[in-house]
C-alpha cells in the first residue's frame, strides 16, 4: 500500500505541474500557428463541402446549412487574425484556442444537422464533431482538465444544434437511440483527446526543459563539434546574452567510462583555465555546472564577431596592417596562458574571433581552451594515451610527432594563422590529417608571398616564416618577443587605424555579424 500510495503521489505530483504556465513560449507559439493551419483547412473544406452539397443533392440542402458554413469560417477567420495580428498574449492565446473549438463547434453541428434524416435511417458513420474534438486536442497543447472540459463544451454543441434545426428547419426528430449512438463518440472523442494531449503537452514541456541550463534558457543552436554543442543562451534575471557550451549525457554514454570521464575532466578544465584568463582578448567565462538532466555546460560571452576562417573565407586576405593588428591582440591573450602555464594547442582561425565589443571594432576574442596543456611541474595531464591533440592543418611539429611542448607549439600555430591570413591558403594542403602532420614535420613552407598576388611586405613574411620554423628554438621563443616583432614590422608596415576599420565593419557587417552566428558562425570547439 506504501508504495502503490508513493507511485499515486508522484503521478498527481506531475499532473500538478502539467499546466500553461509550465509550457514555454516558444512551444505555444508554434501550436497556436499549427491551430491556425487546421483552422483555415477546415474553413476551405466546409465551405467545399457545401458547395458539393448543393450541387449533388439540392432537395435534402437547406439554407441553414449555407449560413452554418459562412458562420464556422468566419469564427476560424477572426481567431486566425486574432494570433497573426498579436491582439493577444502568447499565453492568452491557448484561451482563444479554447473558445474557437468551442464556438466552432456550434456551427459545424448545425451545417452536420442541416440535411433531413429520416427516422428508420441506421447510424452510419461518425459526426464531424468527433474529429474537429480530436485534431484540436493533438495540435493545442493543454492542461488535461482544459482539454477534457474543451472538449466535452465542443461535444455538447451536437445536441445543442440537433435541437436548434428541429425548430429552425423542422426536421423530423430522431429515435432516443440512434441519436445516443451519434452523439456520444464526440464525447469519449473528448477523453480519449485529454489523455493524447497529456501525453504530448509533457513532450513539449520535457522540451522546454531541456532548453534551461541553470541560469541560462537556450534560444538556438549556434554550433556542434565531436563533443559539444554551442547554444545562443540568455540569463533569466538578467536578460544578458551568452553563448552557452555543454556536453550532454549522451554524449557521454556514447563512451567507455574511461574516455567518459577523461571528457567531463578536459570540460572542466577548460572552463577553470578560461575562467582564471584575464586578459580582455580571452573569451569571459560567466557560469559553470551540471544541468538536472546531467548535461556539464559553462556560459561564456556571445561573441558578436566574425571568425578568422569565415573572415578569409567570405572576404579574401587581409591587409597586412590587419594581419599584424589581429596578432598582436591574440599575442596578449596566448602571452598571459604561456605565464600562467597553459599551452593551448588548438590555435586555429576558428577559435580566434574579431568582434565588436561596446564602442570597439576588430576586437580580437581567443575562445576553446579545451586542449589545454598545464606545463608546470606536478600537474595531470589529461591526454588518452596515443592520442595527438590538436588541428592537422595548424599543428606544430613537436606536437605532431609527440613530443614535449610549452609555449612555442602556439607560436608555431599563430604562425599558420597569419600565413591563413595573407593568402587565404592553408600553409601545406595536404589530403588527410596524416598527410598534412607529416608535412609540418617534413615539408619546407612555401613563403606566403609565393602564394598570393598581394604585396607582404617583407618584414611580416620574415616574421612568419620565423614563426613557422621546424625546430621551436628557431622560433620567436614567446608571444611577448613575438609581439615586439610585429609592433616593430607596424612601423614598417603602417598601422591599422581605428578608422579604417570601423568602415570596413560599416561597409561589410553593418548590424554586426549576430546573422551570421545564427547560421552556424560560431562554430561548438570540441570538448
Amino acid at each position: 500500500m506504501r508504495v502503490m500510495r508513493a507511485e499515486s503521489t508522484r503521478y498527481l505530483s506531475r499532473l500538478r505541474r502539467v499546466s500553461v504556465a509550465a509550457l514555454p513560449g516558444e512551444a505555444v507559439e508554434r501550436a497556436t500557428a499549427r491551430l491556425c493551419w487546421v483552422a483555415t483547412i477546415a474553413g476551405v473544406m466546409i465551405v467545399t463541402m457545401a458547395v458539393l452539397q448543393h450541387w449533388l443533392q439540392p432537395d435534402a440542402f437547406a439554407v441553414v446549412a449555407w449560413l452554418s458554413a459562412l458562420v464556422f469560417v468566419g469564427i476560424s477567420l477572426a481567431f486566425v487574425a486574432v494570433s497573426r495580428f498579436g491582439w493577444f498574449t502568447v499565453r492568452a492565446l491557448v484561451w482563444a484556442g479554447m473558445a474557437y473549438e468551442v464556438a466552432a463547434a456550434f456551427p459545424l453541428a448545425m451545417f452536420e444537422h442541416s440535411p433531413p434524416w429520416p427516422a428508420d435511417w441506421p447510424v452510419r458513420g461518425t459526426s464531424l464533431l468527433s474529429v474537429w474534438i480530436l485534431v484540436i486536442g493533438v495540435v493545442m497543447p493543454n492542461s488535461p482538465v482544459r482539454t477534457l472540459l474543451t472538449g466535452v463544451a465542443a461535444a455538447a454543441m451536437g445536441p445543442l444544434a440537433y435541437l436548434a434545426t428541429l425548430m429552425l428547419i423542422g426536421n423530423p426528430p430522431l429515435p432516443a437511440n440512434r441519436l445516443a449512438v451519434w452523439s456520444i463518440l464526440p464525447f469519449l472523442m473528448a477523453v480519449w483527446a485529454a489523455v493524447i494531449n497529456t501525453r504530448l503537452y509533457r513532450l513539449e514541456a520535457d522540451a522546454g526543459e531541456a532548453k534551461e541550463m541553470g541560469s541560462y534558457h537556450l534560444e538556438a543552436l549556434v554550433g556542434r563539434g565531436g563533443m559539444g554543442e554551442v547554444w545562443r543562451a540568455r540569463h533569466r534575471m538578467l536578460a544578458l546574452s551568452a553563448a552557452v557550451k555543454l556536453i550532454r549525457t549522451e554524449v557521454l554514454l556514447a563512451h567507455t567510462g574511461r574516455e567518459a570521464e577523461m571528457i567531463r575532466r578536459r570540460f572542466e578544465r577548460e572552463a577553470r583555465a578560461t575562467a582564471a584568463l584575464r586578459s580582455p582578448h580571452t573569451v569571459a567565462l560567466y557560469d559553470f555546472g551540471v544541468a538536472e538532466d546531467g548535461s556539464f555546460y559553462y556560459a561564456m560571452e556571445f561573441l558578436d564577431g566574425i571568425s578568422l576562417e569565415h573572415l578569409v573565407s567570405r572576404f579574401g586576405p587581409q591587409p597586412p596592417p590587419r594581419v599584424i593588428n589581429i596578432l598582436l591582440q591574440a599575442c596578449d591573450s596566448i602571452a598571459e596562458a604561456h605565464q600562467m602555464g597553459l599551452v593551448h594547442r588548438d590555435i586555429k582561425p576558428n577559435n580566434i574571433f574579431v568582434c565588436r565589443l561596446g564602442l570597439n571594432v576588430d576586437f580580437v576574442k581567443v575562445l576553446d581552451f579545451g586542449l589545454v596543456k598545464t606545463i608546470l611541474p606536478g600537474e595531470t595531464q589529461m591526454t588518452l594515451e596515443g592520442a595527438t591533440t590538436g588541428t592537422p592543418a595548424y599543428m606544430a611539429p613537436e606536437v605532431a610527432m609527440g613530443d614535449e611542448i610549452d609555449g612555442r607549439a602556439d607560436i608555431y600555430a599563430l604562425g599558420c594563422v597569419a600565413y591563413w591570413l595573407l593568402t587565404g591558403h592553408l600553409v601545406f594542403e595536404e589530403p588527410s590529417p596524416l598527410a598534412m602532420a607529416i608535412a609540418h614535420i617534413q615539408n619546407p613552407v612555401v613563403p606566403p608571398s609565393e602564394r598570393t598576388e598581394l604585396a607582404i611586405p617583407q618584414p611580416l613574411e620574415r616574421i612568419v616564416m620565423a614563426c613557422l620554423e621546424k625546430k621551436a628554438e628557431d622560433r620567436p621563443q614567446t608571444a611577448i618577443e613575438l609581439a615586439a616583432m610585429l609592433r616593430r614590422a607596424g612601423d614598417d608596415v603602417g598601422r591599422w587605424t581605428v578608422a579604417e576599420a570601423e568602415r570596413w565593419w560599416q561597409v561589410n557587417l553593418p548590424n554586426g555579424a549576430r546573422g551570421l552566428q545564427t547560421e552556424g558562425e560560431q562554430e561548438a570547439p570540441a570538448a
